[in-house]
């Protein structure tokens, strides 16, 4: 009758380097994992504590950092949008101008208007997931570029969209939905929309978070007057 054990004190003998080093990783693995397990609580209790222990003045100093590093954040925007405005009306080429004070998209040859289309924005987002993933959706601002032109594209439907309202993930293949941007979409060289209002899908009755969608009317006018590389200003 065979010994179970037999293979595994086989493998100890003719290998007993190979068989006590694995051990021996395998150990170190489960007591590191241990210890960040173990050391994660108590760094939430520890920021907790000190956070606690902050006099009215530390904290008070604390604020008054933060808030000086957002309005350096806010003042760096500001002049980002006063650039792209000054190159919007400096160039000569025909271009893309979003003014996202005023919601509006133009289509611009030099200085000239040739057509304006109203936008609805989508809002800046943050999408965590219960497995730790996170999607962090903004309003872009600055140059960009026409990459694509798309006519009725099939669109898979991200899996933020379904987690951001608590609802379970489709399979892939049942995300991806005809028209699901609408008839017209210009994409931009970072991944941005311009996008038509779709008629069906989970985006018909809300704007994707840190994209531009305009009525189907305005934008086909501006979708046929532009291609890849015409620039995009963003301001």
């Amino acid at each position: 009758m065979s010994d179970p054990g037999s293979p595994r004190r086989g493998l100890r003998r003719e290998h007993p380097v190979f068989f006590w080093g694995t051990l021996a990783l395998a150990a170190l693995f489960i007591a590191g994992a241990a210890a960040v397990a173990t050391r994660v609580p108590r760094y939430r209790a520890e920021t907790q504590h000190f956070n606690s222990q902050l006099t009215a003045a530390q904290r008070a100093t604390r604020d008054s950092l933060l808030q000086a590093q957002e309005k350096r954040t806010q003042l760096a925007v500001a002049v980002l949008r006063r650039d792209m405005r000054i190159r919007s009306l400096e160039t000569r080429k025909r271009h893309l101008a979003i003014v996202l004070e005023d919601s509006v998209l133009e289509l611009r040859q030099g200085r000239a208007t040739l057509r304006r289309a109203r936008l609805t924005i989508g809002a800046d987002s943050t999408v965590r997931a219960p497995d730790g993933r996170t999607w962090r959706l903004v309003r872009p601002v600055g140059e960009r570029k026409i990459a694509d032109l798309q006519n009725t594209p099939t669109y898979t439907v991200p899996e933020w969209v379904y987690i951001g309202r608590g609802q379970p993930v489709p399979a892939e293949a049942e995300r991806r939905i005809r028209g699901g941007l609408g008839t017209y979409v210009i994409r931009l060289d970072d991944g941005t929309e311009i996008y038509s209002q779709p008629s069906s899908g989970p985006l018909k009755d809300v704007v994707k978070p840190g994209a531009f969608m305009a009525r189907g009317g305005d934008l086909a006018a501006i979708f046929d007057a532009v291609g890849e590389e015409t620039p995009v200003y963003i301001y």
